[in-house]
């Protein structure tokens, strides 16, 4: 299951890339967005060792940082109902990949606590248990 959500967020993020073709800074949009959908593949992969788990946590969270500063920028040049606005796609497609990274952030957070919990488990069971 966390497969297909995975891979629907990386769908959304390259389809929410396209937003931003017409940007002077499209070649830096394109990078995020598809760090970004590769990051959200990236968790669907079953054997990741701990430390690999946080570099990549740290990049989504780098990445969502972009997509969340990108909006804010630009949030007030905003006018009312931007939302409905014509030729507002790009601050849209930054507040929805902002979304979409909270997910994939989320679920690198609680895979790394999964690997922490069995790191723990296996060491309380091997008998080298330490206590904290």
């Amino acid at each position: 299951m966390h497969v297909c959500v995975y891979s629907t967020i990386a769908v959304v993020l390259a389809l929410l890339m396209l937003a931003h073709l017409g940007d002077p800074l499209r070649w830096m949009w394109i990078g995020a967005y598809l760090a970004g959908a590769g990051l959200s593949l990236a968790i669907c992969r079953r054997e990741l060792h701990f430390w690999t788990l946080r570099i990549l946590a740290i990049a989504a969270t780098i990445t969502l940082f972009i997509f969340a500063f990108g909006f804010f920028s630009r949030a007030p040049h905003l006018g009312p109902e931007w939302y409905q606005a014509d030729g507002k796609a790009q601050p849209l497609a930054l507040l929805a990949a902002t979304f979409c990274m909270l997910a994939v952030v989320s679920a690198y957070t609680c895979r790394m606590k999964g690997a922490q919990d069995e790191e723990e488990y296996s060491e309380g069971h091997s008998g080298t248990s330490h206590s904290h």
